[in-house]
Order: structure tokens, then C-alpha cells, then sequence
């Protein structure tokens, strides 16, 4: 299905397909920048979680710290320190969730399985040492002290060894928690025990104390055994914790960050091909419409132009090519064009068949006059002379009249083409403003994407301190590990593994920096691509407007040329109507010469002005070359 649409059609179709073609870069800028701003988002989100996880141990291994110098007056910072790991663990499971990684979130909910039950298991051992005494005033402890005094009391020498052993064996026993001690010291008290049933002290005061003695030993016994073996059940579980931490951290490193890593950077992949895909479309688009729009004007141009040249010579045989569009302007200026020549031609062939009768006419005049020759010769030549000026001079201004319309007439349709022009330019600037506006707001985010980009190695630097920091502690505890000697060695190896953590985490950030740093030379370079780009919409939008300046200046002197050519119009009829009073003047001059000659003097002004059409329609209709 052909579309028969004129030219201002046409120049509409490819302003409607330019911003056509615009909106669609835009919207694939948008597009590609949406990609790589949320494929940012989820690299981030990763790295967040796994800041999280590293923040979630580094706080456990405080609360550990602190678990092994407990006081009294540590019970609630131990405890809210209990609270906030809850808390952590609880956000690392929705950050997981929020990561939607399936793998992510099993190691998220193992953690936490794990961090609760262990947060549990230090709920208890708070407990139990609570009831044992945190101190020698305090609980159990308290209670075997004091009937540890009542027993250094008694000076019975048959019963004080054996009151002495478990008394030293008991000391031992509650500051080192060694299970040989508490075997010593009840051996100790069975023989201090048997000791009493021997001597038949049983009822007495001195065996109710060894038998509270007794009594309290076992129960600050019973509490041992219970942090002993909730001691036991954190060292496993803080194993399985690390274990498990470790464990997600090579699943993040190895699995989520390098696939979040991967789709930034096939999302910013992806974002330049759109972009330069979208481009060299719109580009190779409108350069297509404009060559053909352009070879188009330029050929029906010329066949103008070259007809108008020959109508000028006087060649009224060529005509111009009509098409088949009835909506085209050039067509309907090429039919108006060969109907105003087809009508020319009529007239020129009217006026050679005119004039071959008045030269017919003039003949037979010019025998009349031959025979009145004779009389007045002298008054004849000169009324005949005056007769053929005037008549010359009334040809002349109705040529000049003629012509000069026809001028009038190019002139105007000159002008509604400069106007015609001048609007398809204003159109054209307008749109140049639009398209740099555009290019403005695209440099703005990418500005801000930089800006972004900035951030991030900021966050960085933050992360590389917080790991240095970590280190020179991990490095600090270490060093108090060894001073500690074989009691601080299995700190020394939390410390070894806390130094190792934060080198992965320097690692880690430096390849971050490294990302970051490749994300905004790459934005840098599109902020120079923008400015550039900017900087030639700008002399585009300027030319355009010069150009619109020049068709304006055009179109006002079109205006003026009109004005001078009807002043000049109306000059001629004035001289016309001087010239036809000549005339009259001559008519009266011919009345005067006497009743006698008035035949002869009105056949003359009537040969003569034949004689004058006759040469003045000749010469003008030898110029012209009819079909």
C-alpha cells in the first residue's frame, strides 16, 4: 500500500519519526542504566551480607572475650552483649533471604541454628556461675568458704591432715576447675568422713561441719561439672560457628559476589551495546530519510529551474514531468505550470495569426494612402511620426505592465517559499534544543553515577580499616596469648584465625577498589563522550538558528521587493494614462488641419499604428518558439 502525501506531510513524518527516534534512545539509555544500576545494587547487597557475617563473628569473639573475665559488675554488658548477637544473627538471616540465593540462606539459618543454640548454652553457663559465685563472696562459693573456716577451726590433730588435704585440694579445685582436684578433695573428705564415723563424732558439732562441708562441696561440685561441661558444649559449638562462617565466606567469594560481579559487569556490557546499537540506528535512519528527501528536492529543483530558463529564452515547448501523487506540491506545481505555458502558447499563436491579417490590412491601407500622398506631405510625415511614438511608447508600458506582473507573481511565490522554509527551520532548532537538553540530563546521571562510584570507595577505606584494625588486635592478642604461655594457647589460635580473616577481608576490599576504580574511568570516559556530545548539539542548535536569521532577512526583502514592484506597476498605468492623453492631443491636432485632409490624416494614423502593431507584434512573437 502506497501513502500519496505532500511534502509538508512528509517533513512532518520526519520531525514525528526524529523525536520517535529520540524517545527510543532515551528510553534505552534509561534502560540500560536501570541494568546497571540495580546489578550495582545486588553486588552491594552481597557485599553488605557478607560485612555482616564478618561484624556478626567479630562480636561473638568479644562476647567470648568477655565471657572469660566475667565479674559482677560485667553481668549486663555480658548479657546485652548476649542480646545484640541474637539481634545480629536475626538481621543476617533476612539480609540472606533478601540476597535470594538459596545456597546464601542455608548458610544464613545454619549460622543462626547454630549462634542460638550457643547463645543458649552461655545463658547457662552465666547461670551456673551465678549460682556458684562469681566471686569467693558470692553463691556455692561463698557457702564452702565459710564452712571451710568452720573446719580450720577444729584443732583435733587426729582429723586436721585430712581437714587440710581437702581443704588445699578444694582451693585448687575451685580456681583451676581440674576434675583431679575435686577427686582429691573427695577422697579427702571420705577419709575425713570415715575418720568421724570412727570416732563416733557423727551427732557432734565437728561432724555436722564436716558433713556441711561435705554438703557444700558436693553442691559447688555439681555447678562445676555443669560449666565443665557447658564449657565443652561452647568450645564445640564456637568450632562448628567458625567452621560454618568460614565455610559461607568461600561460598560468597567463590559463588554470589563473583556472580554479582559478573552481571554488573555484563548489565554495563549489555548497557553500551544498547546504547551504540540504538544510536547508529537512529543515526543511519535519518541520515537515509534526509539523503533521499534531499536528492529528491534537488532533482524536482532543477527541472524547475531549467524550465523557467527556458521560458525566459523564449522556448515555450518543454513542459514539466507530473507524477502520480495528486497531494505533491512539486506536482501540482509542475501541472500549473505547463497549463500557464500551454496558456502562453495560445496567446503568442493568437497574437502571429493577429498580426498576419493586420499586415494584410496594412497593405491595403498603404495603397489608399498612396493615392493621397500627394496632398499635405510635409503635416502627414510629422502627425504620422508623433502618431508611431505614441503608439510605441502605449506597446511598450503594456509589455512592461505584463512582464512586470509576472515579477510580482514569482516574487510572491519566492516569499511563501522563504516562509515555508524559514518555519521547517525554526522546527529544526527547536528540535536541536530538545536533543541538547536531552544530552544535559544524561550527563547529570552520569555525574551521578560517578559520584555513586566515589561513595563506594569510600565504604571501602572504611572496610580496609576496620580489617587493619582487626588485624593489629588479632596481632595484640597473640602476643598476650603467648605471654599466657600453655593456657593462652588455643586464644592464640582464635587470634591466628582472626588475623586471617581480616588479610582476607584487605583482600577482598582491594579487589572491590579495583572494580570500583575500572567502573569510574568507565564513567569518566561516558562523562566525556556527554560533553562532547553536548558541545556539538550546541553549534547545531546555533548554525540552525543563523540559518533561520538568514531565511527571516530573506523573507523580509522578499516582502519589500513585492511593495517596490506594485509601486512600480502603479507607475506604469500612470504613464499609460499620459501617453493615451498624447494621443487624444494628436486626434486634435488632426482636427485642425482642415475638413480637407481629415480622411487622409486619419487613414494615416491608422496605417501608420498598424504598421507599428504589425513590427512590434513581430518582433515580440519572433522570440518565442511555440510547439
Amino acid at each position: 500500500m502506497s501513502f500519496l502525501l505532500s511534502w509538508q506531510q512528509k517533513f512532518r513524518a520526519l520531525i514525528a519519526l526524529t523525536l520517535i527516534s529520540l524517545m527510543l534512545m532515551a528510553a534505552a539509555s534509561l534502560w540500560a542504566s536501570h541494568s546497571v544500576s540495580s546489578a550495582l545494587q545486588a553486588r552491594e547487597r552481597a557485599a553488605a551480607y557478607a560485612s555482616a557475617s564478618t561484624e556478626l563473628m567479630n562480636h561473638w569473639w568479644r562476647q567470648n572475650a568477655l565471657r572469660q573475665q566475667i565479674t559482677p559488675d560485667l553481668q549486663q554488658a555480658f548479657n546485652e552483649g548476649l542480646g545484640d548477637l541474637q539481634e545480629l544473627v536475626g538481621q543476617l538471616l533476612t539480609q540472606a533471604q533478601a540476597l535470594e540465593d538459596d545456597a546464601t540462606v542455608q548458610h544464613a539459618q545454619q549460622i543462626q541454628t547454630v549462634l542460638l543454640e550457643e547463645l543458649a548454652q552461655q545463658r547457662q553457663w552465666l547461670n551456673l556461675n551465678q549460682a556458684l559465685g562469681l566471686t569467693p563472696f558470692e553463691g556455692q562459693r561463698k557457702a564452702l568458704s565459710e564452712k571451710g573456716k568452720a573446719l580450720e577451726a577444729i584443732s583435733f590433730d587426729l582429723i586436721k591432715p585430712f581437714i587440710a588435704g581437702s581443704l588445699s585440694s578444694q582451693r585448687d579445685y575451685l580456681s583451676t576447675f581440674d576434675p583431679a582436684f575435686a577427686q582429691m578433695t573427695l577422697t579427702a573428705i571420705g577419709k575425713l568422713q570415715e575418720q568421724i564415723t570412727d570416732l563416733e563424732w557423727q551427732d557432734t558439732p565437728i561432724g555436722k561441719n564436716v558433713q556441711g562441708y561435705a554438703q557444700a562441696f558436693a553442691d559447688a561440685n555439681g555447678s562445676i561439672e555443669r560449666i565443665n561441661a557447658t564449657n565443652q558444649r561452647l568450645r564445640q559449638l564456637g568450632e562448628q560457628l567458625q567452621t560454618r562462617i568460614d565455610e559461607q565466606a568461600q561460598a560468597l567469594q567463590s559463588g554470589l559476589l563473583l556472580r554479582r560481579t559478573q552481571e554488573a559487569e555484563q548489565a554495563r556490557l549489555s548497557a553500551l551495546w544498547m546504547m551504540g546499537l540504538s544510536f547508529l540506528a537512529v543515526a543511519a535512519l535519518l541520515c537515509f530519510t534526509l539523503l533521499q528527501a534531499s536528492r529528491t528536492l534537488v532533482s524536482r529543483l532543477r527541472n524547475v529551474i531549467q524550465l523557467l530558463s527556458q521560458v525566459a529564452s523564449g522556448d515555450l515547448t518543454g513542459k514539466l514531468p507530473v507524477g502520480s501523487n495528486p497531494n505533491d506540491e512539486f506536482n501540482q506545481l509542475a501541472d500549473a505550470a505547463n497549463r500557464m505555458i500551454q496558456g502562453i502558447g495560445g496567446i503568442v499563436a493568437e497574437v502571429v495569426r493577429a498580426n498576419g491579417e493586420l499586415g494584410r490590412l496594412h497593405n491595403h491601407l498603404g495603397d489608399a494612402m498612396r493615392q493621397l500622398g500627394d496632398n499635405s506631405t510635409q503635416v502627414e510625415m510629422q502627425t504620422e511620426q508623433a502618431a508611431s511614438a505614441s503608439h510605441q511608447i502605449s506597446a511598450t508600458l503594456n509589455d512592461m505592465a505584463q512582464r512586470t506582473a509576472e515579477v510580482g507573481s514569482a516574487t510572491t511565490s519566492a516569499y511563501d517559499a522563504a516562509r515555508n522554509g524559514g518555519e521547517v527551520i525554526a522546527a529544526s532548532v527547536d528540535s536541536m534544543s530538545r536533543l541538547a537538553q536531552l544530552i544535559q540530563d544524561t550527563h547529570s546521571q552520569v555525574d551521578a553515577l560517578g559520584q555513586s562510584s566515589a561513595r563506594v570507595n569510600g565504604i571501602v577505606d572504611v572496610i580496609n580499616s576496620l580489617a587493619d584494625q582487626t588485624n593489629l588486635l588479632a596481632l595484640n592478642a597473640a602476643i598476650e596469648a603467648a605471654r599466657a604461655g600453655e593456657a593462652g594457647r588455643g586464644f592464640s589460635v582464635v587470634a591466628d584465625e582472626v588475623r586471617s580473616l581480616a588479610q582476607k577481608t584487605v583482600a577482598a576490599t582491594t579487589d572491590i577498589s579495583a572494580i570500583v576504580g575500572e567502573f569510574q574511568q568507565q564513567t569518566r570516559h561516558m562523562h566525556q563522550l556527554m560533553s562532547n556530545g553536548l558541545n556539538l548539539a550546541a553549534d547545531s542548535e546555533r548554525h540552525a538558528a543563523q540559518v533561520a536569521d538568514a531565511i527571516t532577512s530573506i523573507t523580509s526583502a522578499m516582502e519589500r521587493l513585492t511593495g517596490e514592484m506594485n509601486q512600480v506597476v502603479v507607475a506604469i498605468e500612470e504613464v499609460s494614462t499620459t501617453t493615451e492623453d498624447i494621443a487624444d492631443k494628436m486626434e486634435t491636432i488632426h482636427v485642425h488641419t482642415g475638413q480637407s485632409k481629415e480622411l487622409r490624416h486619419t487613414l494615416g494614423d491608422h496605417t501608420e499604428g498598424l504598421s507599428s502593431q504589425v513590427d512590434a507584434l513581430g518582433r515580440s512573437a519572433s522570440q518565442f518558439r511555440l510547439a
